[in-house]
């Protein structure tokens, strides 16, 4: 991952100006070139780690403030043949992380079941919600005391602590795309 260079080195020269040192000045606190420093700020060239830690001592700040505030956009590509099987106590069927998991905040998978097979959620959470549409087949989404009937492109979403399990009363596989937030995987 580069690190986005322009937005620290913009950091490091509203501090060395607020210091009111020059680029001479922190050469020699640093040993460091002025020629570096001053591509450094500019966004032209990305300092080394020892060299960042060397103008943020030079500095006297923190190392964190030059990464606060960042954004931290990540893309992650899950390829089909690449996802994670899961297993789930209590529940039949064939489940794909489509999601990262880990630290990810909302996590999502692909559910398949055959004829009678049944999704039993018994990891309840206290907070969050879960959401899931069917993309193809037939199934029963029962709750304490209700039931839904969803057939291909319909979508239901609910609350992680109620109770439930999905039922594939359908004749043919059914296939999901569950999501929910946060993530239990």
């Amino acid at each position: 991952m580069r690190l986005p260079i322009e937005s620290i080195g913009h950091k490091i020269r509203t501090i060395r100006k607020e210091r009111g040192f020059t680029l001479e000045v922190m050469a020699n606190k640093t040993g460091l070139s002025k020629g570096l420093l001053s591509q450094v700020e500019r966004g032209i060239s990305q300092p080394s780690l020892d060299s960042l830690w060397k103008i943020t001592k030079a500095l006297e700040s923190s190392i964190i403030h030059f990464f606060e505030d960042i954004d931290q956009k990540q893309v992650h590509v899950t390829r089909k043949e690449k996802r994670r099987q899961m297993i789930f106590p209590e529940s039949t069927g064939t489940y794909s992380l489509l999601s990262t998991g880990g630290s990810g905040k909302l996590g999502m998978l692909e559910v398949r079941l055959q004829p009678g097979q049944m999704a039993a959620d018994r990891f309840v959470q206290a907070e969050g919600e879960e959401c899931f549409v069917v993309i193809q087949g037939r199934v029963t989404a029962r709750f304490h005391d209700e039931e839904h009937e969803l057939e291909a492109g319909d979508s239901i979403s609910f609350d992680c602590s109620k109770p439930h399990t999905i039922e594939n009363t359908g004749d043919g596989e059914a296939v999901l795309i569950w999501s929910m937030t946060p993530s239990q995987f």
